[in-house]
């Protein structure tokens, strides 16, 4: 019977790795890997994966033909050669449940309900974890070994199907970090043995995972992008990048009043802003909300946000709550912002 011997401590050091909410659009984690895989029955292939947030993530196979499946907050995706199409639930749990660096580094961001457990079966002996609840349904643990900050591995248990576990094996100091380099998977069918050639954790820019992976001709997909990419300016100062997101008219309504602008006034306005004010965090505190017309013309998404930073001049900090409509048009094959309408909380 083995136990881990220092739980609370390994659970602080996973709160002081983790610096951003997982919706932070502004956040510059970043967690992307190679890997060659073995497994049991004979096959052989190669997966990438990029990790940006619990709802930002994809992974990509690749055998004879290469598939990517990503999730991008309410929506799951797949491409195959030149097919995409939207996925549902399986699709998302499949994208986030292959970012096995992100659990051991980013457990209590990348589950929900986090909470200590004393005696879980695993690999034959009887460990301590620290236990979460999975987004799209079952727990997930992160089973803590004899040595510390070096766990044992992941147990996921999904409804209606044999556990998953995921061995950590081979493990290596990157940029002061502890990693496995090699996993094995166990689904209780087959063994998967994961060879890793390389594991960046390096902070990049908020926008990186969009620079990555291209976007599919999924109009639901590229409307998010818009919202995200928006909300990443700020932090970024790139007023410029707010206007490129706009048609070059605009009709607002916010603050009890309407008005109609222009994407070289957007650029104006933001630009003084920035010299304002500092963006430090931006986040999607609800799940977006996206519809588009029959036509595939017109789209709209809702949206609960919270942003996060200070006055450059003064230091003052500021938390604000908005919710807002961001209607847009598909202009020459582009999804634009063409106005919102928005509210602050109190």
């Amino acid at each position: 019977m083995k136990f881990a011997y220092k739980l609370l401590p390994y659970f602080l050091l996973l709160q002081h790795a983790s610096v951003a909410w997982s919706t932070d659009a502004c956040s510059t984690r970043a967690i992307v890997t190679s890997a060659d895989v073995a497994v049991s029955d004979g096959s052989l292939f190669k997966t990438e994966s990029f990790f940006h947030s619990s709802d930002n993530a994809a992974i990509k196979h690749i055998y004879e033909d290469e598939r990517i499946i990503a999730v991008e907050g309410p929506l799951g995706w797949t491409r195959t050669g030149d097919t995409e199409s939207l996925g549902a639930n399986f699709h998302k749990n499949f994208a986030l449940g292959h970012q096995f660096h992100a659990f051991l580094l980013h457990f209590e961001e990348t589950v929900s309900n986090v909470r200590q457990s004393e005696r879980i079966h695993f690999g034959g002996g009887i460990y301590q974890a620290l236990s979460g609840d999975y987004p799209y349904g079952g727990v997930v643990h992160l089973v803590l070994g004899d040595e510390e900050n070096r766990p044992e591995g992941l147990l996921f248990e999904f409804p209606d199907t044999a556990a998953i576990r995921v061995t950590f094996h081979d493990w290596r100091t990157e940029n002061g970090v502890a990693l496995p380099f090699r996993i094995e998977i166990d689904d209780g069918e087959r063994i998967f043995d994961y060879r890793y050639n390389d594991i960046d954790i390096t902070p990049k820019s908020p926008l990186w995972f969009f620079e990555t992976i291209s976007a599919p001709q999924l109009d639901e997909v590229q409307i998010y992008r818009v919202h995200r990419k928006m909300l990443a300016a700020h932090c970024l100062d790139d007023a410029g990048l707010i206007a490129a997101l706009s048609a070059s008219e605009l009709t607002m309504a916010n603050r009890g009043e309407l008005f109609q602008t222009s994407s070289d006034a957007m650029l104006e306005r933001f630009t003084a802003v920035f010299e304002r004010v500092d963006y430090t965090a931006y986040h999607d505190i609800k799940t977006p909300i996206i519809e588009t017309s029959p036509e595939s013309d017109l789209g709209w998404i809702w949206v609960n946000v919270r942003a996060v930073g200070s006055d450059r001049a003064s230091g003052e900090q500021f938390n604000s709550q908005w919710a807002w409509v961001m209607l847009l048009r598909k202009i020459e094959g582009e999804w634009l912002s063409v106005g919102n309408a928005s509210n602050m909380a109190e």
